[in-house]
Parts: structure tokens; C-alpha cells; sequence
């Protein structure tokens, strides 16, 4: 039996393999891609700018969509869509097939601001599609997809590493900069295979994918040590409240935030420096010694 499922599995790799070497098409059945794959196909908006409607056929063809046909999102009389979509159009048109996910984006911070019409927020394009395009939404696990685990990070940062748009929210903190300088940072961009990434921690695995609240918010998983704690405990068993307590999250350590973790830093630096400083004094003494006495004989 064990035998026979290596036989399957590797049969259908090869297979994959071998369906996948040549050029894929994307399924259109109105031959939409017919008019709307020129470049410059565009059309004048009410307020009289242009409206470019070129679809990438190649960004078609590799996107997790490609086999649905364009009139299951446009509609049978696409030509009648308002265009351009909005955020809120794009969410809701996304919405009718991924329920489950946009129930919980409607519930999250990114969703509630996007209901009140803030274009600032993340939807579904912005963190599925490496353009921003919904035409080139990629599967969550192609390892180039905005969304794959070892790049969420990045892609999180495409807003939050934006110091000021951030501003704008009175989020001053540098979220990216200091994730990459954290243990999880490090242990993610030094993952010498992509496989062994999966299990280290990134943005969603303490605050949540499609139901991201404010860390301000108590429902969070980040909202106030015993949340945090908990949030730590999935990977970290038995962490409890002081474990948590240790997390310096997204702030630098300060006199007010954590003060031993900031004086400790200090200590070590003067003690790393003055250590350099008395190994490159030795150094230059022991340099003038034997030149003293080379200069002598």
C-alpha cells in the first residue's frame, strides 16, 4: 500500500512537471482578451481622464484565477461594470465566492476603515497580488506570492513600512525595521530552505490574517499581556504573562519601556567597545615595542 502511494505521488509530480512546461492559457471563453489584451486599449471617464482596460495576458495565465472565465467576476454584460473598481467593489466582488474571508476582513481594522471609505487600508488585491491587480492574484503557496509565509513581512511593509502614511495614524513605530532586527526576523531571512521558514513566526501568526484588529482593541491577539501571553503560548508552550511581559513588540527599549533591556544594552555596548578598545591598545603597543626594538639592533 505504502508503496503503491509513493508510485501515485510521484506520478503526479512528474506529471505536474510535465503539464506545467509549456505555456499556460487562461481560460476565455468571450475571447474578451481579444480587445482587452492591447495595451492601449483605454476609455474616457466622467471626468474626462483616461480609463486604461488592458488585461496582461501573461499575469492571467499565472494567476490562481486563470481557469475561471472573465465574465464570473465581470458579469455576463461586462460592459455595463463601473470602472474603475474601487477597493470596496473589488472586496465585495472577491466576497461572493471567498465568504468565509471577507465575513472576516469586514470584522478587521483594514475592513471597518474600508466600509467608511479610507482607500488607505489593505484588501484583498493589495496583499494577494505581487501589482496590486486583481488579474494577477497568485496562490498562497507559490513561494513568489505576496502572501507565502516567508514574504508576508514584506508585503506587510509595502503599508507599515511606509513611515508617512503611518504618521497619518499616529503609528511611529518602525514595524518592519524592527521585525527584521527580532529573533523571528533573523530566524526568517536566514531560513536556508524555504520549507524550514514555515514554522518561524511573522506578522500573522500574532495578529491574525483576514481578521487583523487594532492592537488597541481587546479582542486582539496582541491586546494587553494575557491576550499576548496566549498568542505566545501557541508556539512557545507554557511562555505565561512574564514571558510576555519580556516582548519589546514593534518600540525600541527606552528608559520608560522595558528600562533593563535598555541599560543592559548600554552596558554591553560600552563593555564591547572598551574590550575593542583595550585589545587595538595592546596592538599598537606591542607594534611600537617591536618597532623600538628593531629600530636599536
Amino acid at each position: 500500500m505504502k508503496r503503491l502511494l509513493v508510485v501515485l505521488i510521484i506520478a503526479a509530480v512528474v506529471a505536474n512537471f510535465y503539464m506545467g512546461a509549456g505555456t499556460a492559457h487562461a481560460q476565455d471563453e468571450k475571447n474578451c482578451l481579444a480587445c482587452h489584451g492591447k495595451p492601449d486599449l483605454v476609455k474616457t471617464g466622467p471626468d474626462g481622464g483616461k480609463i486604461s482596460l488592458y488585461v496582461s495576458e501573461k499575469a492571467v495565465a499565472a494567476a490562481a484565477h486563470r481557469y475561471i472565465d472573465c465574465t464570473t467576476c465581470h458579469t455576463a454584460d461586462p460592459h455595463k461594470v463601473e470602472t474603475p473598481l474601487s477597493k470596496l467593489s473589488l472586496a465585495q466582488k472577491c466576497g461572493t465566492c471567498h465568504q468565509y474571508q471577507y465575513k472576516l476582513h469586514l470584522e478587521s481594522i483594514h475592513g471597518q476603515q474600508l466600509a467608511v471609505g479610507n482607500p488607505d487600508v489593505a484588501t484583498c488585491v493589495d496583499c494577494h497580488s505581487p501589482y496590486q491587480d486583481p488579474h494577477s492574484v497568485i496562490r498562497v503557496l507559490e513561494h513568489n506570492a505576496p502572501a507565502y509565509k516567508k514574504n508576508i513581512s514584506e508585503t506587510c511593509a509595502k503599508c507599515h513600512g511606509n513611515q508617512e502614511l503611518m504618521q497619518n495614524y499616529g503609528i511611529v513605530e518602525k514595524v518592519y525595521e524592527s521585525y527584521m532586527r527580532s529573533f523571528h526576523g533573523r530566524a526568517m531571512q536566514l531560513g536556508t530552505y524555504e520549507i524550514a521558514q514555515l514554522d518561524k513566526a511573522t506578522c500573522t501568526n500574532c495578529h491574525g490574517v483576514h481578521d487583523i484588529k487594532s492592537v488597541d482593541d481587546p479582542s486582539s491577539p496582541v491586546g494587553g499581556l494575557d491576550s499576548l501571553a496566549q498568542t505566545c503560548e501557541k508556539c512557545h508552550t507554557g511562555a505565561g504573562v512574564e514571558f510576555a511581559r519580556g516582548f519589546l513588540g514593534h518600540k525600541e527599549a527606552s528608559p520608560t519601556n522595558i528600562p533593563a533591556v535598555h541599560y543592559t544594552e548600554i552596558f554591553f555596548t560600552i563593555f564591547m567597545f572598551s574590550v575593542l578598545g583595550f585589545g587595538a591598545l595592546v596592538v599598537v603597543v606591542a607594534l611600537f615595542r617591536f618597532s623600538v626594538n628593531k629600530w636599536r639592533e
